[in-house]
């Protein structure tokens, strides 16, 4: 729908009323079907609809009826006591038909958003109301006629006497605006008040002209005049009195009845919460539903339940769950499954699965034949009569199906029964995926804790079984080219030499590697930690490692962070180290470290003036064994980088890096 939704569903939930009542051979499903409604979004008195679904609803129950005028009638009905529920008390708490139109605009805000309402009193029982539709509305004909019903109704909540209404101005006909003149017959308070008003002045008068006029008639007059007047306002204020009795007497209903849905929600609200709870503290799907279970008999009123599930194959669907029934029960409901791909009656719960619908049914046997006989011959031994079925969905897939039945209370089931259902539907199915979503993650954190083990064994091989193999090597090169040297043909002493050499770097290699790994597993140490402190212990093993080189360290003081304090000191050793190692073609190297805000964002940084290097290449910096110069320019094995890429990002923070070739680099983590 293509309009903002402007009128909402008690609006056509009387309409729906109104059918059941007189016009039982339509079908609302057919009429709400045609108006792309569903039936719990019209229970729900929180739901609203669009101009188009409204012109569609009222297109198919005109043609179904066969009533032209069935908008005004609805709006009569609203006048019944099974028509507006509490928004009916609410209008007779306002006492009588004059509060009523006088507070029509906050009444109307209820049922429209289409349009504004202003009352104008024009005497003790005369209104006029005038309606204007709010920017971009376009109501219909029909919408003025079921208001016209409406206006009318706030008389007969009152009275059983039809007002009268005249419509003189109509945007329909032309007019600005719709303009309607109401009157109505007074009530029996309003007679006596009147006649109180009238007997007062008139024995006032009385009373005045014979002192005026003969004295000695007074006390005869007053004696007859006084009393007349004190009944006139007896019988006056018991009316009233009667009238607010009732009214009252309304109002206690209403608040019961408002306490009820306010204990109602607040339990629902609860369980809800139980349920989040129950999935926050199980994995196992069949736990998980049995609970739920639990909660769903402890909080609801309801006989008997069960949850349904769908197999991974989508094809049937079996009860895991269930409450209310006894031993043989429990049997036949776990032990007769339901095909959702069968030839013939799906049913009303494979339907309500495979349609994603909520299904009320008042009496099995009127959807017998809808029904396969296994499963009537099921409801036959479990005395099923009238139960709700509701799809359990979640991110628009179906999952299975919640139904109740109250066959033990007999307890009739209602629309707003199937619209409570319809609210714990998905939140059972969102409990159900995130327990899956749970159990495949756990799947997953144990298939990586297996890979995790192969992996430390693969290290535990490489440390061991594969450093000996090299140092062999090395060896015998080395033994080679000092005791067969001068033997040795050329180029073969060269060869050696390299053999050595890789043998070296390979273990080197290794080395790195079970460093790398030992950062990856290794758990975290948290404590406030001094980076100052710790880059300046660094920088001073690197200049005691070659004192002779002329490097400035510029190191600012007091910056902490909270971290593994063996980890980032890792960190700082690679890259104080890089910028020790790229500044050495440098005369005066400058090395700093410090705090600096980069994009609203503190970071620390670690700057040089070393060579550099081409940004255009910086998305490999932090890969293993990417390196950005060439092996003869700077030794290294390209995993350094990578090391402190782990520890950042396992502290929870993030490293990048800007640099131009030939005017140094710098290097920024912020944890």
């Amino acid at each position: 729908m293509d309009s903002p939704p402007l009128y909402n569903s008690r609006i056509f939930d009387t309409y729906l009323k109104l059918l059941a009542q007189r016009y039982p051979h339509v079908r609302a499903d057919d009429v709400l079907s045609h108006a792309g409604m569903s039936v719990h979004e019209v229970a729900d008195p929180g739901h609203w609809f669009t101009q188009q679904q409204a012109d569609r609803f009222y297109e198919a129950l005109a043609r179904m009826t066969g009533t032209p005028d069935i908008a005004r009638e609805a709006g009569r009905f609203a006048a019944s006591p099974e028509a507006l529920g509490l928004v009916r008390q609410y209008i007779l708490g306002l006492v009588g038909p004059a509060r009523g139109y006088a507070l029509l605009n906050r009444a109307a805000a209820f049922f429209t958003r289409s349009s504004t309402f202003e009352s104008r009193k024009m005497g003790d029982n005369r209104i006029e109301v005038s309606v204007r539709f709010r920017p971009g509305v376009s109501e219909r004909p029909y919408q003025c006629a079921n208001r016209m019903g409406f206006l009318e109704a706030l008389v007969l909540i009152f009275s059983r006497r039809l007002p009268e209404i005249e419509h003189p101005e109509c945007i329909f006909r032309g007019g600005e605006i719709c303009r309607y003149v109401i009157s109505w017959p007074r009530g029996r308070a309003d007679l006596w008040r009147t006649g109180r008003r009238w007997g007062l002045l008139g024995g006032s008068v009385l009373g005045l002209a014979t002192l005026l006029l003969s004295p000695s008639l007074f006390p005869p007059v007053a004696a007859v005049v006084i009393p007349l007047i004190l009944l006139l306002f007896l019988a006056a204020e018991r009316a009233e009195n009667k009238d607010l009795s009732a009214t009252l007497d309304t109002l206690r209903d209403s608040a019961d009845k408002l306490l009820g849905q306010c204990q109602s929600n607040s339990d629902n609200a609860l369980l809800v919460s139980e349920i989040g709870q129950v999935v926050s503290s199980k994995s196992d799907i069949g736990q998980i539903l049995t609970s739920i279970a639990a909660l769903l008999e402890k909080r609801l009123d309801y006989d008997r339940g069960v949850i349904m599930m769908a197999d991974a194959d989508g094809s049937t669907l079996r009860v895991l769950a269930s409450f209310g029934f006894d031993e043989a029960g429990r049997r036949v409901i776990h032990d007769t499954p339901i095909a959702l791909d069968g030839i013939g009656p799906r049913g009303v719960v494979a339907a309500s699965f495979l349609d994603q619908k909520p299904f009320l049914v008042n009496d099995l046997d009127e959807i017998g034949h809808l029904i396969p006989p296994l499963h009537r011959e099921v409801g036959r031994r479990l005395d099923i009569r009238s139960f709700i079925s509701c799809p359990i969905v979640c991110e628009g897939q179906s999952l299975g199906v919640l139904a109740v039945d109250t066959n033990r209370t007999g307890r009739p089931l209602l629309q707003s029964d199937l619209s409570l259902l319809m609210g714990i539907a998905p939140v059972i199915g969102i409990s159900i995926h995130n327990a899956e979503h749970l159990a495949r993650e756990q799947r997953q954190a144990a298939l990586l804790e297996v890979a995790n083990q192969e992996l430390e064994a693969f290290c535990y091989t490489v440390a061991h079984d594969l450093q000996a193999p090299l140092r062999a090597i090395n060896g015998y090169c080395a033994v080679i080219r000092e005791e067969c040297g001068d033997r040795l043909p050329l180029p073969a002493p060269a060869y050696f030499s390299r053999i050595g050499a890789a043998a070296v770097r390979m273990g080197e290699l290794i080395d790195d590697l079970l460093a790398l790994y030992r950062v990856t597993r290794r758990d975290l140490a948290w404590e406030e930690i001094d980076l100052s402190a710790l880059a300046g212990e660094v920088a001073g093993e690197l200049q005691q490692r070659e004192p002779g080189r002329a490097v400035e360290f510029a190191i600012a003081a007091g910056v902490t962070v909270r971290g593994d304090r063996q980890l980032l000191r890792i960190a700082l050793e690679n890259l104080l180290g890089n910028a020790w190692k790229y500044t050495g073609t440098r005369c005066v190297a400058l090395i700093e470290f410090g705090t600096a805000e980069v994009g609203g964002v503190s970071a620390c940084f670690i700057r040089d003036n070393g060579t550099g290097f081409d940004m255009r290449y910086a998305d490999k910096l932090f890969r293993p064994f990417q390196r950005l110069h060439r092996d003869g320019e700077f030794e290294g094995t390209g995993i350094g980088l990578a090391t402190v890429y782990r520890i950042v990002t396992r502290h929870g923070g993030r490293i990048w890096a800007q640099a131009e070739e030939g005017r140094g680099a710098v290097f920024y983590i912020a944890l």
